[in-house]
């Protein structure tokens, strides 16, 4: 592994969490070079949560995509989001945080797609994040395992 890639690896993985995760729950990182994909795991103490997920990135480091699943007693919610290039990596994990946190507007729809399973709506609400990627499929989700959904 090559000096640049290895920095670069650590400022993805540092973005992870100080900008997506912002909280002081443990983080175990794993990279698979053969994949150039690098896995994470957190467990956070207070609510319980399990978050499993990965960000896949090319010969340089550079983020292409990630994705997430934040599972809670028996549910669980997947997101994936395409980047629109490397910059924009820091910028949409610090929107994403905020809105899975902090976002009323994020938290009804999030409600509506675990009551009726259909999850459209609140993936298309997350395809508006900033630096998401271009096209019909830069951003997908999934309520426990069930039809994912695209925007």
């Amino acid at each position: 592994m090559s000096k640049k890639l290895y920095k670069n690896l650590r400022k993805n993985n540092k973005i992870i969490e100080k900008d997506l995760f912002a909280s002081s729950s443990d983080i175990v990182f794993e990279n698979s070079a053969d994949e150039n994909t690098s896995y994470f795991n957190s467990y956070d103490d207070i609510t319980g949560a399990i978050t499993t997920g990965s960000y896949e990135y090319d010969k340089k480091g550079r983020v292409d995509s990630y994705s997430l699943r934040i599972t809670l007693d028996d549910s669980s919610i997947f997101h994936g989001f395409e980047i629109k290039n490397s910059k924009s990596f820091k910028k949409h994990a610090s929107h994403l945080s905020y809105i899975l946190n902090y976002d009323t507007t994020y938290g009804s729809l999030l409600s509506d797609a675990v009551a009726s399973g259909d999850c459209q709506i609140l993936t298309n609400y997350l395809d508006q994040l900033d630096g998401i990627g271009k096209g019909v499929s830069s951003t997908s989700s999934s309520i426990n395992g069930g039809i994912m959904c695209f925007a």
